[in-house]
């Protein structure tokens, strides 16, 4: 389970790293669909956020 969490953490960690990367660049360039960009952003987190709270409460397997 520890090796596991470790890995879904570091995916969590590089997709938050990589959308402020990409939302930082669209707010420099002015971008007029920055905020579309910050919506599906922060909906791909959120996401991913429950995702990860739900395999800590419930644990989960690798696929054989």
């Amino acid at each position: 389970m520890w090796i596991q969490a470790r890995t879904l953490t570091g995916y969590y960690v590089a997709v938050v790293i990589v959308f402020s990367v990409i939302n930082a660049v669209a707010w420099g360039v002015g971008s007029a669909r920055r905020h579309d960009l910050a919506v599906f952003s922060a909906g791909f987190l959120l996401g991913a956020l429950g995702m990860y709270i739900a395999a800590a409460l419930y644990g989960y397997q690798r696929a054989p």
